[in-house]
């Protein structure tokens, strides 16, 4: 096996098998699904009364809808796309092979990648349509749209679609990380959830440390947030409702980012399995 050299190709073949694998399943399905039909509802509720201003309300009732479901979709398939191999024991018949076993984590986390890709890019390109529809309506002002702002860009729109996506990614890295050492699916997604809480929170009880004026608190604060990624950083949608535009330093930080986190749990993951008994 030392003497296999490392093969993108395998890799490859790893993700397309992943992929495959993942979409027969009927809850990457079921969530599309349910994503759909929220951000359908939100954009038919648009037409209360109540709701000011419109694309606001579209905007961020669609990405919050977006953002969870999404969320969902990469802590359980990556969870279960991996443990499920260990579970069924077709692992060994993969390994038996000259596979390297950072080959098997890497093609496991391409594959819900492009899952999740494809899952976004249709949300989103969904959520577009209805704003732009709303935005192209007969009669329709920039009353119902942000104050001062002007229409919602297009865009813009796409780039909050790719910034989720991003932080989706991290996160199937962060559970396959879990993953790679847990003894079961159940385990790994309870974890996975786990640190979403963490990631989301991290700000907040930053916050709250600070005001306190604990510093061994802050400390504490501190060193979790260098371990788990900073996932207020990806909360944009409220700008982008508002008319703004996601500048491309910001694109390419939060792009450099995530890719350095999702490395780092993809590398982990791959040590934690190498040294893992099968």
């Amino acid at each position: 096996m030392s003497r296999t050299r490392f093969s993108a190709a395998r890799m490859a073949l790893i993700a397309q098998n992943t992929l495959l694998e993942c979409r027969r399943q009927r809850f990457f399905l079921l969530l599309s699904l349910l994503t759909a039909a929220m951000g359908i509802a939100v954009w038919v509720f648009c037409d209360c009364g109540f709701v000011a201003p419109r694309a606001k309300f579209l905007l961020d009732g669609g990405f919050g809808a977006l953002t969870f479901f999404g969320a969902v979709l990469a802590i359980v398939t990556a969870a279960q796309s991996f443990s499920g191999e260990i579970e069924k024991r077709t692992v060994l018949a993969v390994l038996a092979r000259p596979v390297w076993r950072m080959e098997f984590i890497l093609g496991k986390l391409a594959g819900v990648m492009i899952l999740l890709l494809i899952f976004y890019a249709t949300s989103t390109g969904l959520l577009l349509g209805l704003v732009m529809w709303e935005q192209a309506g007969p009669g329709m002002s920039s009353a119902g749209f942000p104050a001062g702002g002007g229409q919602v860009s297009g865009s813009a729109v796409l780039a909050c679609g790719l910034v989720q996506w991003l932080r989706s990614g991290v996160l199937a890295a962060l559970t396959l990380l879990v993953s790679s050492y847990a003894r079961s699916s159940l385990f790994a997604v309870v974890s996975g959830f786990a640190a979403l809480v963490i990631c989301n929170l991290q700000s907040v009880a930053s916050d709250a440390c600070r005001a306190a004026g604990s510093g061994w608190a802050e400390s504490v604060v501190g060193v979790i947030g260098v371990i788990f990624p900073d996932f207020a950083l990806y909360d944009v949608a409220d700008g982008v409702a508002a008319g703004g535009v996601l500048p491309t330093t910001y694109l390419a930080g939060v792009t450099l980012y995530s890719i350095a986190y999702a490395g780092v749990f993809g590398g982990l993951a791959a040590c934690c399995f190498r040294h893992r008994e099968l």
